[in-house]
């Protein structure tokens, strides 16, 4: 087995705490950032499975023998996840919106158990549904430490509430067919896909102890549901991907291929997927897209028209969003590197340093604020992924341990101008900078830059 770095405590006892967090989304997006998770030691590839609100992304990295190790990426970190006590190995399938609440599986006695992880606390195997004869996983959290999965033979949704035996969610009307639950949201709604008295798998909302089919007509119509927000938004695949609200099932638009769905969607109706672009559906062609509601329907737009400054990446799919519209995304390089990437929206420009120098005062441009924003630099050696400030929400900050200039003004032109005295010591070192407007929580791209 490889190396693999752990920050997660292994202690047996999973400690498991509701929080709550402030919402802010991001409006009139420029573009995005993409930065790469990486992968662990000795890896050749990485996925991504969830993004909570701190910007802390699930992750998955494949071994060159083709295993797969379940990891977390905290503050540009990838992490290795470690097996809980009496547990073989670790698969990571998603992250809570708070909490730091990491679920998936582990084998216990040759046997896949469903497990959990609370980031920095400890980690347990969780009870299997009586009956279960092959494996459970969970697959979402609540950041109330409510977990949900599968179990199988029977194929059965499985709820946790914490570290308690698990509820068995019953079924549409049979016992045949894909039975799952994705997703839960902080009301203890939950969304998966599950067989009617026709065999046929349709996507439910699950709440107050009933499983509600949510699919449309004709019932012979096969579908799933991804995901839930906590104004009950319920996205999934039915045909075509679909926004369900409120009794209705709305269509989302598609560019042109034959396969398109919808995976995620945060608590500002953001909605998150990928779609296959070639015409004649050939596998390897998945571009990530996103949908959002423009107040007379919904547009679809692809994710890698949205990052100029990453011409050597395409993203494929986008498999969460967060509050502050932080997306996980899988994708991969130009020369086929396979990776996961945390996509973040930035609302301004900022130029290069000029002159870019080393031993004298350096300035930088930001472009496209408000008239009298404030705004700073924030600059450092490493990348990272952290809050603004602990009121901000999302890890939208791209530098680790920054430090930063004196607060400046935009003119009434929103136009921008930091002047930082750049000492001589810096010369030849690589700097990241990044511009932001701390009061709103507002970032723009990151600049890489090596001083002569």
């Amino acid at each position: 087995m490889p190396h693999v770095r752990t920050m997660i405590g292994c202690s047996s006892a999973l400690v498991l705490t509701a929080a709550t967090a402030g919402l802010a989304q991001p409006s009139g997006v420029t573009a995005y950032e993409v930065m790469s998770i990486g992968v662990l030691e000795g890896h050749r590839s990485s996925s991504v499975e969830g993004v909570d609100e701190f910007g802390r992304v699930a992750s998955r990295s494949r071994a060159f023998s083709g295993q797969v190790y379940g990891a977390v990426w905290i503050n540009g970190d990838l992490v290795g996840v470690p097996p809980p006590p009496g547990g073989d190995g670790a698969d990571v399938f998603g992250v809570s919106p708070e909490g730091g609440i990491l679920v998936g599986i582990t084998s216990v006695a040759g046997r896949t158990r469903a497990a959990a992880w609370q980031i920095g606390v400890g980690s347990a195997a969780l009870i299997s549904l009586p009956g279960s004869q092959t494996y459970c996983y969970a697959s979402a959290a609540s950041s109330a430490g409510w977990m949900v999965g599968r179990c199988d033979l029977p194929d059965r949704s499985a709820l946790w509430p914490r570290l308690d035996p698990p509820i068995d969610l019953g079924s549409l009307a049979s016992e045949f067919g894909l039975e799952g639950a994705n997703d839960i949201n902080e009301l203890g709604e939950i969304v998966g896909q599950s067989a009617n008295a026709q065999h046929i798998t349709r996507p439910y909302l699950w709440r107050d102890g009933q499983m509600i089919d949510i699919g449309g007509d004709p019932p012979e119509r096969r579908g799933v549901a991804y995901g839930i927000n906590d104004r009950t938004e319920i996205v999934g695949y039915e045909s075509d991907p679909f926004r369900w609200h409120d009794g209705q099932m709305t269509k989302l638009p598609r560019f042109r291929s034959c396969f398109c769905t919808a995976r995620a969607v945060n608590n500002f109706g953001l909605i998150v997927g990928e779609e296959n672009m070639d015409d004649r559906c050939r596998n390897g062609y998945e571009h990530a897209v996103a949908w959002q509601d423009v107040g007379q329907g919904y547009v679809e737009y692809d994710l890698n028209d949205f990052i100029p400054r990453h011409p050597d990446v395409t993203l494929r799919e986008a498999d969460d969003v967060n509050d502050a519209g932080q997306m996980a995304v899988f994708g991969e390089y130009d020369d086929g590197r396979e990776r996961g990437f945390m996509v973040t929206p930035y609302l301004f420009e900022m130029s290069d340093p000029v002159p870019g120098v080393a031993g004298q005062p350096n300035t930088i441009t930001v472009i496209g604020l408000q008239a009298d924003q404030r705004v700073l630099l924030a600059y450092g050696t490493r990348e990272g992924a952290q809050k603004i400030r602990p009121t901000c929400p999302g890890g939208t900050l791209l530098i680790r341990d920054p430090q930063t200039s004196p607060i400046v003004r935009a003119d009434s032109n929103g136009v921008a101008t930091i002047i930082v005295n750049v000492p001589q010591a810096a010369r030849g070192r690589t700097i990241r900078m990044q511009a932001i407007a701390p009061f709103e929580c507002e970032i723009s791209h990151t600049v890489t830059w090596t001083f002569e």
